[in-house]
This record gives C-alpha cells, structure tokens and sequence, in this order.
C-alpha cells in the first residue's frame, strides 16, 4: 500500500515551490561538501539547491508522490521510511545530514534514535541540520502546525540540542530562520505617523508678531494712535487688555502642545512595547540546530 498523504496534502495547500527555495537556500551555507542524505526530502527542493552549490546530494522519503516529483526533477531519491533507511546506512558513510519539517512527524523516542543513527553515519566533521516548526510563533503553534494531519508534536531547540548532545554531537549553531519570518498578521501591524513637531518656537515667533502689529498700529477707532508702552504714564500699571488677551491665549496654546508632546511621547513608548510584544508572539516560523560530529 502506498504513502501519500504528504504529497496529497502540498498538492491541497498549493505548495509554494519558490517560497520553499528562498526558505530552504538559507540552510546550504551548512554544507561545504557531500555526500549530503536530506530525510524526507519531499518533492527534492533542497537538492536542488545542493546540486546548484555542487554539492552531491540524495534523499528518501515514504511517500511515492514526493519521490516522484524529486525523481522528475533528476534527483537521486529512495522510496524508503527515512528513519529505516539511515538504520541500514554504514558507519561515517555521508558527509551532511539535513531533515526539513520532518521531526515534528516522529514521536520523541524515534526522533532520539534519528541523532543517535546519525551520530553514526556520519563522517568526523560532519553535520546533521534538523529543521522544525517554531513553537513559540503564536500563528505556528496555534493555527498552522495543527493543520498538517501528519504532525505529531512541537520539538524546541532545546530538545533537539540535548537529543544531539544525548548522541555525542556537538551543537555548532541555533536559531530561527529570518527568510522565513512572516511577522505579525497585517491587521496586526500599526502604521508610521510622522511626530506633530512642536510649536514651541512658531508660538513665541507669532506672538512677536502679533505684539508688533499692536504696538505700531497707525490709528485707534478714533484716529488717533493707541500709545504703546513708552507713551503711558508711569503711574499707569495695568496691562493693556489686548495685550493680556494675547498673552493669555499664548499660555492656553503652549499648554496645549505641551500636552501634546507628552502624549506623543506616551503613545511612542506604548507603540515600542506593542511592537516588541509582536516580536515575541510572532517569532520566525520555523527554528533550526546545527550539530557536528567531532574529529
């Protein structure tokens, strides 16, 4: 009987074959040389990626719609179940190791057995690069890893480290992949507003303005010039009433940008703890650990 719920399910969701390329070429940097064995190569994207780096690469993979469709595209791939077939592989036999999205489909006892195979099979130096989905991304552990029906269980990094340590390789590199790091939903996101500056200075300017116009009037509502400052009498000590009016009006308006600056500066502050609480919700989508058996 065959296996192809795999295959049935990417042909459902519309597999993005360019997508996966730009998500997948960040991990051939891994790889200076092969042979290089991918488990559960699916439809043979990564070697693809290998052979355009010139590096020799083979798969396996149990669903015959995958082998397929990576056999069409010229790559050597075994009809196989991916964990039996590194069992039957010989000692230090492949120089790279690399599974994409497909511990996550292992309960944990064979996802251990699967560092410990390569711990073995492995040459001195090389490396096995497992890839998962990143359970700390709200969208991936709430939605998305839940609708693949052939996923078992989230593994985080650390899990997979202590699995490389339990089987003797050594951790080189961990993290989450940034080329595929969709962010938060865009209903999510806030827009960028450009700060309302401050009128500060265009107050104190029109406010000159203003006592100048005042002051050098030609004529009052009689005809004659309203006495500025120097024309008053010295015993004379109220303040012009306009004058008053216009100072008055420059408080009422310096007290207003003033709290508009504060709020400004309080909705600044609340937008950075927004954006840094997306960052944590909405992490890369999917966290990779690069161990290496020692010389």
């Amino acid at each position: 009987m065959t296996e192809k719920t795999e295959s049935d399910y990417y042909r459902f969701m519309h597999f993005d074959a360019d997508n996966a390329r730009k998500v997948l070429a960040y991990y051939v940097k891994y790889f200076e040389s092969g042979p290089v064995l991918e488990l559960a190569c699916g439809p043979g994207v990564f070697l693809t990626l290998l052979a355009e780096a010139g590096i020799e690469g083979s798969g396996v993979d149990i669903d015959d719609g995958m082998v397929a469709q990576a056999r069409a595209a010229g790559h050597d791939v075994v009809l196989a179940d991916a964990t039996d077939y590194l069992a039957g592989l010989p000692d230090e036999s492949v120089a790279g190791i690399f599974a994409a999205h497909f511990v996550e489909h292992l309960p944990a006892e064979q996802a251990q057995q699967i560092y410990h195979q390569a711990a073995r099979v492995l040459i001195p130096g090389g490396q096995f690069v497992a890839v998962v989905p990143n359970a700390a991304c709200l969208s991936i552990m709430g939605y998305d890893f839940w609708r693949d029906p052939t996923h078992v269980r989230f593994y985080d990094p650390v899990a997979l480290e202590f699995f490389a340590g339990q089987a003797g390789l050594s951790v080189l590199d961990s993290g989450g992949n940034p080329d595929n790091h969709p962010g938060a939903p865009p209903p999510l996101r806030v827009g960028i507003f450009p700060p309302v500056p401050a009128l500060a200075d265009r107050l104190g300017t029109m406010m000159q303005l203003a006592h100048s116009v005042i002051e050098n009037r030609p004529t009052g509502r009689q005809g004659h010039r309203r006495p500025g400052r120097a024309g008053r009498a010295e015993s004379d000590h109220d303040e012009d009433p306009e004058d008053l009016l216009w100072k008055q009006l420059g408080q009422l308006i310096a007290s207003v940008d003033n709290g508009i600056q504060v709020l400004q500066h309080e909705l600044a502050t609340t937008r950075a703890a927004y954006e840094r609480l997306l960052a944590q919700l909405y992490p890369p989508n999917e966290v990779f650990v690069v161990a290496a058996k020692q010389n």
